[in-house]
């Protein structure tokens, strides 16, 4: 069941250009606000302090700061932030430390559009 994205502010973290262009617009076309995107884990968790979002779509692998790193700066600044990690890796100890670190939910990239939207709309 896709809950109401009215008014739900995301930040996009993913290294790569493309996949934060892709999902960017996937985000946008399912009623969600795109407020941010970010490059690397340091640069998320500047632009969740600058923007504010409901929920941040954190890839796990970025330089400079990854994205556990990453998750746990913004959990412990904005703990009412859902944070959801999204990775190439279905590794049950990155998905524990994920959540350790305050991440909602962990998914595998190439899940569905339905279940990202779920686990962002909270």
């Amino acid at each position: 069941m896709i809950t109401d994205t009215r008014s739900k502010r995301v930040l996009v973290a993913d290294d790569e250009p493309q996949v934060r262009g892709v999902l960017a617009r996937l985000l946008e076309e399912e009623g969600f606000e795109v407020v941010a995107a970010a490059s690397d884990g340091v640069e998320a968790a500047e632009l969740a302090l600058q923007h504010s979002p409901d929920a941040v779509l954190m890839d796990l692998r970025m330089p400079n700061l990854g994205g556990i790193d990453a998750t746990r700066r913004i959990h412990a600044r904005q703990p009412d932030v859902r944070v959801v990690v999204l990775s190439a890796y279905e590794d049950p100890a990155l998905k524990e430390e994920a959540r350790n670190a305050g991440a909602s939910m962990f998914l595998v990239k190439g899940c569905l559009a339905s279940e990202l939207v779920d686990a962002l709309s909270g």
